[in-house]
């Protein structure tokens, strides 16, 4: 039984995560092929804003589906349906105002997370029809998939995510290619597939919210238990921002560039370990509601190996066909340089990255905070920062192999955290 519950929540969650995996990369390439460098640093600089948004729907969702899990563990449905149906509220509102005040304030963030004048025009462009039109729809979709996985309806979910894939392609390939859009384009195509998302979700559940109420009690616990997911999501925007304001101020959209085709890479790599993370958090929760050590314990083991294997393939290729993918991205030479000499530095870090993403995603699934907190901050406001220093004495290319640094210690601080972990993790149940 336990087997099969894994399988049903994680293959479904794989499968979302590989297709919009395969999404992201040919968003990239449609995007390069169009606009080459300058598009390609322009939504680098724009997704971070956007983010702000985007993260705070993953990390309600996954507060208040912790939180589902555990009253689904000790059977107290009632609750649980009013916790869905006070976080739909709440996300509602808070994508409202974040997307009010993200408009107004579009220009002074653009050029705080690294845009400069020649990239601007773009980047404003892509954030404009982004907000106008999906603010609310990127607060909600990623919440609600985590509620409906919460729930048990993990089919459902993957449906929504890949129907949202789907059509962000399709629609990708006419605005940007045929109808040459631009980053208007990109924008219409990723908020049209994510409100597609939204609409399968509340589908799915609005049986569920007929004869529940508001219940104004859960709002202090789901933004307690989204601070970790929230940290965990939008710390990878703030590194983003750190480093394309170093990139500019080395070498300007170049180097800008090479970052967003790591990024890409990278965010494949986060993908699958969110996706693996995400998929098995309700049965991480679930057991912790039943005091079950032993069944998380392997469910852990087993996530980590799965991770493992199924990034060392896409780190592999990437780092055979890097050439190929410069390439593939319509990178200048210059940039293509850049990252030739970035990649083999990243693919190390990668490997480690596979492993401690897993592990901080299981300490916020049974409201470990304090560990999650720890590995989360550490990387974007302290060892970031601090080795980022080292381009001072060393010249720009040690942004590239300080990250396989950075991502090393925050291996071993995980490890270490994890090992503690065993002896009292248990002991505020």
């Amino acid at each position: 039984m336990q087997i099969k519950s894994y399988k049903a929540y994680l293959i479904p969650s794989l499968i979302a995560t590989v297709f919009l995996a395969t999404y992201v990369i040919f968003d990239g390439i449609f995007i390069g092929y169009k606009l080459s460098d300058l598009g390609l640093s322009a939504i680098n600089i724009g997704w971070p804003v956007v983010a702000i948004i985007h993260s705070l729907g993953i990390a309600l969702g996954i507060s208040a589906g912790i939180y589902i899990s555990n009253k689904n563990g000790i059977g107290d449905i009632n609750q649980a349906n009013k916790a869905k149906l006070t976080s739909v509220i709440l996300l509602l509102i808070l994508g409202t105002i974040l997307s009010i005040i993200i408009f107004i304030f579009k220009k002074p963030l653009l050029y705080l997370f690294g845009a400069n004048d020649e990239v601007y025009d773009y980047a404003n462009e892509y954030l404009t029809y982004y907000i106008l039109f999906g603010g609310i729809p990127f607060v909600l979709g990623p919440a609600l998939i985590s509620l409906l996985k919460n729930s048990g309806k993990t089919k459902i979910a993957m449906i929504s995510s890949i129907s949202a894939v789907l059509i962000n392609f399709i629609l990708d390939y006419l605005l940007i290619i045929v109808f040459d859009l631009g980053l208007k384009g990109a924008a219409l195509a990723s908020v049209i597939g994510q409100i597609s998302s939204v609409l399968i979700c509340l589908l799915a559940y609005y049986k569920e919210f007929v004869g529940v109420s508001f219940n104004k009690y859960f709002i202090k616990r789901f933004f307690i238990g989204a601070i970790a997911p929230y940290i965990l999501n939008f710390s990878y925007d703030i590194i983003l921002v750190i480093t394309n304001n170093m990139c500019k101020y080395y070498i300007g959209n170049e180097a800008i560039a090479t970052y967003a085709l790591l990024t890409y890479v990278l965010y494949v790599v986060n993908a699958i370990c969110q996706g693996i993370g995400d998929g098995i958090q309700p049965l991480f929760s679930y057991y912790r509601g039943k005091n079950d050590k032993i069944t998380t314990k392997k469910l852990l083991k087993k996530s980590l190996i799965i991770s493992f294997i199924i990034n060392s393939i896409i780190i592999i290729l990437f780092y055979i066909f890097r050439y190929q993918l410069a390439n593939l991205f319509n990178l200048s030479k210059e940039s293509t340089d850049i990252f030739i000499y970035a990649a083999p530095f990243y693919s190390l870090a990668f490997f480690m990255i596979s492993i401690s993403r897993v592990i901080i995603s299981y300490f916020y699934s049974i409201s470990k905070d304090l560990y999650a907190n720890i590995l989360t901050i550490l990387e974007p406001f302290i060892l970031t920062p601090l080795l980022y220093l080292l381009c001072i004495p060393f010249g720009f290319n040690a942004l590239w192999w300080s990250y396989l640094i950075i991502q090393g210690l925050l291996l071993i601080i995980s490890i270490l955290l994890y090992l503690k972990s065993k002896r009292d993790l248990w002991t505020d149940l």
